[in-house]
């Protein structure tokens, strides 16, 4: 949108996303590989069934305690950049550039992560098929041409699904998650009707492997910011919604509830097939230990027709994971470009799909190396992105917190409380500390503290080059370009050409 008028000089999408839509992309990006494969190692970590459920179910309140957060910012600047726009609100422009910077790297990362999860998943269901063409050893992970190619392969066809409109990459999430949540439901239903399902099963419940009982519910609270990241998507399509924004925290509950009881409902279904604790030590026909636990019991359990079934839930899971952040990132680099923190390349619009199409281009030439390095160093990324989520965390409601009490927006009935607000910082912080305080149980390992480190060198670099535009524009112009905000437009100083953008 280029016009003469400088009220239409700010760039912006097309309004087509509808409430399923952005409830497939949360619910979509919450459920992913974890869910399906990591379940008996999450009870082992609990100690047993009991404190993990109880973990689930906490960490799933804390979130929506931050979701309410969330949603008063996108109802009050429902624009591209989200988490970003918001730390500028109440903090400033070094604010946001870290705040958007720290988040980019999580949602690249989560992108290739999916991806590289398919070929692991084949590995499991069939040994030896897609090891073929090995080309070197990473961190002690061998790296074959025949998984990178199959990563490559999701990644091209994500990129372009979202490079040719953000209402087909909507309507593909809406599917895929509709797959998903049929998948388990299938699973947890054919369980109960099999008569598989045996409550005594799941004795003892706590208080295994020298985790007391509350040790284990904390450990697993601790997991909330892996188990439940993305619903934080959300604020990155606001500006494509095409309903009223104050629906939002209902969308964000639900798809939050609805993650939990799927995460629930995946670990314990199986393990009520056989004795849990049976189940953790089980072995395959070789006598080695199982691979795929949470699959071999809804095997045992559903026959073949179950394994096709949690097949189909896995492989949906990590496509939807795919796509929600493919979304989420483009749009985050589009915010942060079109608020001129970034080269403008990144603010284009395709002029016929109304998608932000040279940043899609970017995620997927980025998330096209990481296969090349194996999943381990996936891993670490994605372990040290966790605290990037932490911080999008934090900035939206403390944003939020400083919004209400500072009156920097007009009062609505239904506004968020301070106190609701605060406690969703002081959560966010928690979630942080969690990550980066030795000791606790989340802390980052060595490796990815080193990927952590040279990611904030990057940024340091990008932020000293890419601000320069940025000084330039005034501050009213500033607010123009990350908020639509036009009240004070009339008084614009601003030191750059206004088609710039």
């Amino acid at each position: 949108m280029h016009n003469q008028n400088q009220k239409e000089q700010r760039i912006t999408l097309e309004k087509s996303l509808r409430p399923a839509n952005i409830w497939a992309i949360a619910l979509g990006s919450i459920i992913g590989w974890g869910a399906f494969i990591q379940s008996p190692n999450w009870m082992v970590k609990a100690g047993g069934p009991l404190p993990l459920i109880i973990g689930f179910l906490i960490g799933g309140l804390l979130m929506v305690v931050v979701g309410r957060s969330y949603a008063y910012m996108i109802a009050k600047y429902p624009v591209a950049g989200g988490e970003f726009a918001y730390a500028y609100t109440a903090f400033g422009e070094k604010a946001a550039f870290i705040c958007g910077w720290m988040l980019s790297i999580g949602y690249f990362g989560i992108v290739a992560l999916n991806a590289t999860a398919v070929p692991v998943l084949f590995s499991i269901i069939a040994p030896g098929l897609l090891q073929v063409g090995y080309l070197w050893t990473v961190a002690g992970y061998p790296v074959y041409a025949s998984e990178v190619a199959v990563s490559l392969t999701l990644i091209w066809i994500m990129g372009w699904i979202n490079y040719r409109g953000v209402k087909s990459s909507g309507n593909l999430q809406l599917i895929l998650c509709a797959l998903l949540c049929g998948a388990v439901l299938f699973i947890v239903g054919g369980i109960t009707a099999s008569g598989s399902f045996a409550v005594e099963n799941l004795v003892p419940a706590s208080n295994q492997y020298d985790v007391p009982f509350w040790k284990g519910v904390i450990l697993i609270i601790a997991l909330a910011p892996f188990l439940y990241v993305g619903f934080d998507c959300i604020p990155q399509a606001a500006e494509e919604f095409n309903f009223p924004h104050n629906k939002t925290f209902l969308l964000i509950c639900t798809a939050i509830l609805a993650g939990a009881l799927i995460y629930i409902g995946l670990a314990i279904m199986p393990a009520a097939v056989i004795p849990w604790m049976d189940m953790i030590t089980l072995q395959d026909a070789t006598g080695n230990p199982e691979a795929w636990r949470t699959g071999a019991m809804i095997q045992h359990a559903l026959g073949r027709t179950g394994t096709v079934f949690v097949v189909i839930a896995v492989l949906a899971g990590m496509f939807t994971g795919i796509n929600g952040f493919y979304l989420s990132s483009s749009r985050l680099l589009f915010g942060m470009a079109r608020a001129r923190m970034m080269p403008k390349w990144f603010a284009y619009i395709h002029p016929k799909y109304k998608t932000p199409s040279h940043n899609i281009l970017f995620v997927l030439i980025v998330c096209s190396i990481a296969p090349f390095f194996g999943r381990e160093v996936l891993n670490w990324v994605v372990d040290m992105a966790a605290v990037g989520t932490g911080v999008g965390y934090f900035f939206t409601c403390a944003g939020a917190f400083a919004v209400v009490t500072k009156g920097l927006a007009p009062k609505e009935p239904g506004d968020i409380s301070p106190f609701s607000a605060a406690a969703g910082a002081i959560i966010s912080l928690g979630i942080i500390a969690l990550m980066i305080i030795p000791g606790m149980p989340a802390f980052l390992s060595t490796p990815c503290w080193i990927a952590f480190a040279v990611w904030i060198v990057i940024g340091f670099v990008c932020y000293k080059i890419g601000m320069r535009r940025f000084r330039r524009t005034s501050p009213d112009m500033a607010r123009y370009l990350i908020l639509g905000d036009t009240v004070q437009l009339g008084k614009e100083t601003d030191t750059d050409n206004l088609n710039e953008n």
